[in-house]
């Protein structure tokens, strides 16, 4: 289910975040925060990990990451650039002292149908080729199931810290994510289907307005 090198963006994707959930924070602090992102990319990966095997797809994460800038051919960097990785770090730092602007873009997905996608739960329907829809409702899962995340850890969860700062962070990485630009889910989604994309928008920004309360 999970690749070698996958898991291993994925680790540097939960430190990276852990690193701007609380910047130049004591180590206990960083601890707790290992423990929010970890619970926070848990729940939006295997989210999308299970729609797409019900799609009968294999998705891989990764770190973000930017290659072609222009529309011609030859508009591309010879290696992709990990802006996932970059853009986090750089913005935190630029932020410092107190490192406020908290960018929260660290992974995507690649899809892959798998070599048989016909399938009786499918009935009569053949999924020989993956559509723009699948990948979203792949990609909205991810995001449905982090906003859920905070929904219950802010109404279930008690008032300690590091609860409400996993239901505020929960909606914080919703959002960033629903951006539409590159290889982010947002793209993703809104190319897809532009009226989830707006529902989880909706969604998320109510989500806001509730983590702005809870911090």
């Amino acid at each position: 289910m999970f690749k070698l090198k996958e898991i291993a963006h994925i680790i540097i994707a939960i430190i990276l975040f852990a690193f701007v959930i609380n910047f130049l924070s004591d180590f206990n602090a960083f601890l707790i925060a290992l423990l929010i992102a970890f619970i926070i990319l848990a729940v939006n990966i295997l989210a999308k990990k299970i729609t797409a095997y019900y799609l009968e797809t294999e998705i891989e994460q990764k770190i973000w990451h930017f290659q072609r800038w222009g529309f011609f051919e030859r508009s591309h960097f010879k290696k992709p650039i990990p802006i996932g990785i970059l853009l986090p770090f750089l913005a935190i730092w630029l932020s410092y002292p107190y490192g406020f602007l908290k960018v929260l873009t660290f992974l995507q997905f690649d899809p892959k149908p798998m070599s048989a996608r016909v399938a009786k739960r499918h009935g009569l329907y053949r999924y020989s080729e993956l559509t723009e829809f699948h990948i979203a409702a792949i990609a909205a899962a991810g995001i449905f199931a982090t906003l859920v995340l905070a929904v219950i850890s802010y109404f279930f969860g008690g008032y300690a810290s590091w609860i409400l700062t996993l239901t505020s962070f929960s909606v914080y990485y919703s959002l960033w994510n629903l951006i539409p630009i590159s290889q982010l889910d947002g793209c993703k989604v809104f190319f897809g289907s532009r009226i989830l994309w707006i529902i989880l928008v909706v969604l998320s920004l109510i989500g806001l307005g509730f983590a702005l309360l809870v911090v």
